[in-house]
């Protein structure tokens, strides 16, 4: 099908990090894209202009960009949509991102004040959202920490939120959405494109959602509801689909 989109129309290829292009691991920073994933990305961008390939995540895209090490052009969305980069351009954040900066110091207060120095919890900072690691915690005591955390930014820093990641709680600007991520990328292609979306988890519903009638959304994982209209069992599932994609749009 992908094959098909490439040759009537081309592609937009947006993917997402954790949980589609790698597995989950219990450092962040050791999560490295799956055996082949850098072969067929790389292929791919290269594809005489039927595929235009946009790699979207909650991370910062310097850090991702240190992951995936993928040369050629590649598009970045990063911060859950509030950091964006282009071949020939740096990554940029949102003007909404920044308006944020005054109460994502009040959060990164209240953890240093609260946050336990030991027992499996850890804090990531990524300038335009700060995250509580607890992979590593106490169930119990990583419960109990992140609803503390939820009340907080509910009562005290109105322009943000708590997003529930996989063993991460996040607080990040209202505005961010992968669905703006897609509305961003989208501008940057020719409008006959086709997008196609591959992502894992509940943060990837507003990017499903943002396609359009002829756009096509793939979970990633175990069948649940979802905008997707296609699913993936992991992301080893995906590396095949990238591999076909790769040898039909090259020749090769």
């Amino acid at each position: 099908m992908l094959a098909e989109l490439a040759r009537a129309r081309g592609i937009l290829l947006c993917l997402d990090y954790d949980g589609t292009l790698a597995e989950f691991t219990v450092d962040p920073a050791q999560s490295h894209p799956v055996d082949g994933a850098r072969e067929y990305l790389e292929r791919i961008a290269h594809a005489c202009g039927s595929v235009v390939l946009a790699i979207v995540t909650g991370r910062r895209i310097e850090q991702l960009r240190n992951l995936v090490r993928l040369r050629g052009p590649v598009l970045y969305s990063g911060l859950h949509g509030l950091e964006f980069e282009t071949p020939d351009r740096g990554p940029q954040l949102s003007p909404e991102a920044m308006k944020c900066f005054p109460e994502l110091d009040r959060v990164r207060q209240w953890l240093r004040q609260n946050v336990p120095d030991s027992r499996g919890f850890r804090i990531e900072d990524k300038i335009a959202a700060v995250g509580l690691h607890y992979r590593e915690a106490d169930p119990a005591q990583a419960r109990a920490l992140c609803d503390r955390l939820a009340e907080f930014v509910a009562a005290s820093t109105p322009l943000l939120k708590v997003v529930p990641l996989m063993m991460i709680a996040e607080a990040i600007p209202r505005a961010a959405s992968k669905g703006r991520a897609i509305e961003w990328l989208k501008a940057q292609v020719p409008r006959h494109f086709a997008t196609v979306y591959f992502g894992d988890d509940s943060t990837d519903e507003d990017a499903f959602a943002a396609l359009g009638p002829d756009d096509v959304g793939v979970l990633i994982g175990s069948e649940r509801r979802s905008h997707a209209r296609y699913r993936l069992d992991n992301p080893r599932a995906l590396i095949r689909e990238l591999a076909d994609l790769g040898a039909a749009v090259t020749g090769s």
